[in-house]
C-alpha cells in the first residue's frame, strides 16, 4: 500500500499569544521556576530558571498543542469523517507548554475514533513530520485488511515559548503554529478508480553534499522516483538558505525551487505545500540538519 493525501486536507495556522489576559503572579511563577530548576538538576544542568522564560511560558497557555490542534481538528471534521481513524501521530520539535498532556488521547476523545492508536515523536528535530510519514505508512500497511482503506491524522505543532535560552530556536524568530494532515492508505492496485492525490513515495536521510559533484548526483542517490515518474516536472521545497544554494547550481536550474517560512518550524513545509497545492509533479521536501539532508518525496496526481 502507499500513503496519500489531498492538499485540501492540510489545515494549518499560526497562533498568537493573548497579551490582554492577567499575568502570572509570584506564586505561579515560583511553581514554574521550581519545576525548571528541578528539571535542570535531574539532568546535571548547572543553570537556573529565569523569570522571563517562566512568564512567557505561563502566557502561552492558549497555545498548547492540545488547544491549537483541537481547533484545527474541529475544522477538519467539517470536511471529513474522523470517527473512523486508525492512527493519530503527533510530530513536534519544541516541548509542549502543557506538561503531561496526551494530545493524541485528547483528540481521539474529541473525534470519537476510540479504536485508533495514538503516539508522538519529537526526538527527530524539525524533520519529525518527515519520518512520521514513514511510520504512518508502515503502521497502516501492517494493519491492512484486504482492500479497505485505512486513515490517519498527522498532527504537527511547535511552540515559541520554552523554559531556557535557546539561540538555535531564537534564530528562527519562531511562531506558535500547528498543522493537521489527513492521510489515506491506497492499495497498490485499487479495485476501482480513486481520486488522484499527493502520494508519499519515500523518506530518506543522506549526508549533506560537500562538493559540486555530490550535489549533482543527489537525486540519483535519493532514488525517490520510478523512471516513469522521472518524466514529471520536479518541485523542490526547502529552507531559504538551501534554496539559494540550489538556484546557484546549474544542474538544478530546470527544476522549480521554492522555500518555506522557517518561523513556522515543523509546520513550515506543510503550510507551503498546502499553499502551492501542486498537481502532475514530483515533489521533494529537503531539510538540511547538521551534516545531513532529511528528505521526503511525493508525486502529485492531476
Amino acid at each position: 500500500m502507499s500513503l496519500e493525501f489531498s492538499a485540501s486536507h492540510i489545515l494549518w495556522r499560526q497562533f498568537d499569544q493573548h497579551n490582554n489576559g492577567p499575568g502570572a503572579d509570584a506564586g505561579q511563577l515560583k511553581i514554574v521556576t521550581d519545576f525548571v530548576d528541578g528539571f535542570f538538576r535531574s539532568h546535571d544542568h548547572p543553570g537556573q530558571a529565569q523569570e522571563i522564560h517562566a512568564a512567557r511560558w505561563y502566557r502561552a497557555q492558549n497555545q498548547t498543542f492540545r488547544v491549537m490542534l483541537t481547533q484545527l481538528v474541529g475544522e477538519l471534521e467539517q470536511q471529513a469523517r474522523l470517527d473512523n481513524l486508525d492512527l493519530l501521530l503527533l510530530a513536534h520539535w519544541t516541548p509542549d507548554v502543557e506538561v503531561g498532556c496526551s494530545v493524541t488521547n485528547a483528540l481521539i476523545h474529541q473525534t470519537g475514533c476510540h479504536d485508533a492508536f495514538g503516539m508522538a515523536i519529537s526526538d527527530h528535530g524539525l524533520s519529525s513530520a518527515f519520518i512520521a510519514l514513514q511510520i504512518i505508512e508502515d503502521y497502516l500497511d501492517d494493519n491492512a485488511r484486504g482492500s479497505q482503506r485505512k486513515k490517519a491524522l498527522l498532527l504537527i505543532a511547535d511552540q515559541d515559548a520554552i523554559l531556557y535560552d535557546s539561540p538555535t530556536l531564537a534564530s528562527f524568530n519562531p511562531k506558535a503554529s500547528a498543522c493537521v494532515v489527513m492521510l489515506h492508505s491506497r492499495p497498490s492496485e485499487p479495485a476501482e478508480p480513486q481520486p488522484a492525490g499527493i502520494r508519499f513515495k519515500h523518506y530518506r536521510k543522506v549526508p549533506l553534499p560537500g562538493t559540486s559533484q555530490a550535489l549533482d548526483t543527489l537525486l540519483a542517490r535519493l532514488d525517490m522516483y520510478t523512471s516513469e515518474e522521472d518524466l514529471l516536472p520536479l518541485l523542490i521545497l526547502t529552507t531559504p538558505g538551501f534554496a539559494e544554494q540550489l538556484r546557484k547550481h546549474a544542474p538544478w536550474a530546470d527544476h522549480t525551487i521554492e522555500h518555506w517560512d522557517e518561523t513556522l518550524l515543523s509546520c513550515a513545509p506543510w503550510a507551503r505545500l498546502g499553499q502551492l497545492a501542486p498537481t502532475n509533479q514530483r515533489i521533494l521536501l529537503i531539510l538540511p540538519e547538521g551534516h545531513a539532508l532529511t528528505c521526503a518525496g511525493f508525486v502529485a496526481g492531476a
